[in-house]
């Protein structure tokens, strides 16, 4: 039986429609019971599904993965109060640390996708350090990215790219191109159809267990 019911769809597709807060606040018990509790759910079944690979993610309580479904309007255009969707960090310290490499999923009544890896540097000396670690790394770097299973799942590794570097990131560069990359995710799209199939638990665990060793060496290059 499924976590997720077409509840869940059906009520961000209704708050798109009606995002305010009043609307929020007379649906919002409806909202804990076809929303955020199953999500929450879901997020627990995926934390025990990965446990064999990535003991670590049951160090702190799911709860702690999930993101607000409120949305912070002081600094954005979009003054929308709510989010239509709920999205959760499942990583070693959930949203508390959001450049720590780990797993994102997000699921909406509109486009729902899952990702990974590191998306958001806020320093340029920690940039570095992955680029530079990718640079003394290259062969093992390449195997982890051209992976089977890695491509069958995710694709290719994502990111912005500098356009121009100094002259020890144009050595690094021409060692291995994606170093150029300010970002380094992947991510891929789901349906709606398929978070209601009675395995997606186990989709899951496969997208995010073929992801793991990559995530582990982003960890190694940022953290040591």
């Amino acid at each position: 039986m499924p976590i997720l019911s077409k509840s869940y769809f059906d009520f961000f597709e209704e708050l798109a429609a009606n995002n305010n807060r009043d609307w929020f606040n007379t649906h919002k018990k409806r909202y804990e019971s076809v929303a955020k509790e199953p999500f929450l759910r879901l997020v627990e079944a995926v934390v025990a599904a990965l446990h064999d690979t990535e003991p670590d993610l049951a160090l702190i309580p799911s709860k702690q993965m999930l993101f607000r479904v409120n949305r912070d309007t002081r600094f954005s255009k979009e003054k929308k109060p709510y989010k239509d969707h709920l999205s959760a960090s499942i990583g070693r310290f959930g949203t508390k640390d959001k450049l720590y490499p780990g797993h994102y999923m997000q699921l909406s009544s509109g486009e729902s996708f899952i990702a990974g890896g590191a998306y958001f540097f806020e320093e340029k000396e920690t940039l570095l350090r992955v680029r530079r670690f990718i640079g003394d790394n290259p062969e093992r770097f390449t195997t982890l990215i051209s992976d089977k299973n890695f491509t069958e799942k995710w694709g290719e590794l994502k990111g912005e790219k500098n356009k121009r570097f100094d002259s020890e990131l144009s050595e690094l560069v021409e060692i291995q191109p994606l170093i150029a990359n300010k970002q380094f995710y992947w991510s891929a799209k789901l349906t709606s159809n398929m978070a209601l199939r009675d395995d997606f638990v186990d989709v899951l665990r496969g997208y995010f267990e073929a992801a793991q060793p990559l995530n582990a060496f982003l960890v190694e290059a940022i953290y040591g």
